[in-house]
């Protein structure tokens, strides 16, 4: 085996060493440099797009030769692959534009005072519903007081059905009146 591996690696080494040789032998035979104006270029770059327009236009026809040997109707092809609608074009949107930092500051800084306003609001509005409720609870103590007293009884015990009042539906009018 080691007759094999002797026989590669001189064969590697031929090899090697040919490469070397075919590299020396391109990098003496230098390519001479082309000089050409901007019209020269202009007109063969022309010519060139057109020979390739030639080009892929056989392509084609190539192709369909092609497809045509193998049974394929190339005709009932094209429409099909005509008639797939592929979407829209994607739409130009307008490049973002840099956060308006100090607009959302001062829309932040009004909202806040907006919620400040509105929770005062609604507490100002609860302390006098409170106070209210405190003061008609000590108006109806007050006359209970005042009517059990003319009465004689006591305040506590009172039953205050004869007056046919709840401290809803309260009529001065119909209290007895002390003179």
């Amino acid at each position: 085996m080691s007759k094999v591996a002797s026989d590669r690696s001189a064969s590697l080494k031929e090899i090697l060493e040919r490469s070397k040789l075919l590299t020396n032998q391109v990098l003496q035979q230098e390519l001479p440099p082309i000089e050409r104006g901007l019209e020269q270029i202009d007109v063969q770059s022309s010519k060139l797009t057109s020979k390739t327009a030639q080009h892929e236009d056989s392509g084609d026809n190539k192709a369909l030769y092609f497809l045509a040997q193998g049974g394929v109707d190339s005709q009932v092809l094209m429409r099909d692959l005509g008639t797939i609608h592929i979407g829209t074009q994607p739409e130009h949107r307008r490049p973002i534009q840099d956060t308006d930092v100090e607009g959302y500051f001062q829309q932040k800084r009004a909202q806040t005072i907006i919620e400040l306003v509105q929770n005062k609001k609604e507490e100002i509005i609860q302390d006098g519903v409170d106070q209210f409720d405190k003061s008609v609870d000590t108006t109806w103590k007050a006359i209970k007081t005042s009517l059990c007293e003319v009465r004689g009884e006591d305040p506590t015990d009172a039953d205050m059905a004869f007056l046919r009042i709840t401290k809803s539906h309260f009529d001065p009018a119909r209290l007895p009146r002390r003179e």
